[in-house]
C-alpha cells in the first residue's frame, strides 16, 4: 500500500470550517502522481515515451470532516488492472484519530498521448510493475467503496 501524508493547511478550509471537497480530490491526485512513479510512468516515463495515464473514471464518497491543521493520509491500492488499465483504492485518513474521512475509487488508462491520444496496453517493464503492485496490494476487498458499479469492466 502507498502512503501519502500531509496536514491540512488553513488555505484548504472553507468558510464552514472544514477541508474543501476539491483538497479531497487532490490529496488523491498526490497519491495518483506517487503511484504512477512507483509504476515506472512518473514524468520520465512522460517525456521518454509520449505515453502516461490518464484519468478515465474517478469517484469519491465523503465520510466525514477534515478540519486546519490535521494530519491526514492518503493510503492507496492498487485493487485490479488489465493490460492498459489500472483500478485505484484510495482511503483519506485521519492520522490521529485514524477515521476514515473519504475514500475514492479511480481507474487510470494508459495512453499514447502524443498518438492521439489513444489507449495502448502497458510495455512489458511497466505491466511486470503494475502486476507487482497489485499482488503486493492483494487482501480482503475494501470494506469502504464509493458504490461505482463495474469501474473495470472486462472487455471494455
Amino acid at each position: 500500500m502507498l502512503e501519502l501524508r500531509r496536514t491540512c493547511p488553513g488555505s484548504w478550509v472553507d468558510f464552514n470550517g472544514h477541508m474543501r471537497d476539491a483538497y479531497y480530490v487532490l490529496l488523491v491526485s498526490f497519491a495518483n502522481d506517487r503511484q504512477m512513479d512507483e509504476l515506472g510512468m512518473g514524468p520520465s516515463y512522460l517525456a521518454a515515451t509520449g505515453r502516461t495515464l490518464f484519468n478515465l473514471d474517478n469517484r469519491i464518497r465523503y465520510l466525514r470532516e477534515a478540519k486546519a491543521g490535521d494530519r491526514l493520509a492518503a493510503r492507496q491500492r492498487l485493487i485490479d488492472h488489465d493490460a492498459k488499465r489500472i483500478h485505484l483504492h484510495t482511503l483519506i485518513v485521519n492520522l490521529t484519530t485514524e477515521a476514515v474521512l473519504a475514500v475514492n475509487e479511480a481507474v487510470l488508462l494508459h495512453v499514447d498521448r502524443d498518438g492521439g491520444p489513444r489507449a495502448e496496453p502497458f510495455p512489458p517493464e511497466v505491466a511486470a510493475l503494475v502486476s507487482a503492485r497489485a499482488a503486493r496490494d492483494a487482501g480482503p476487498e475494501p470494506r469502504e467503496r464509493t458504490g461505482g458499479v463495474g469501474l473495470m469492466r472486462r472487455g471494455a
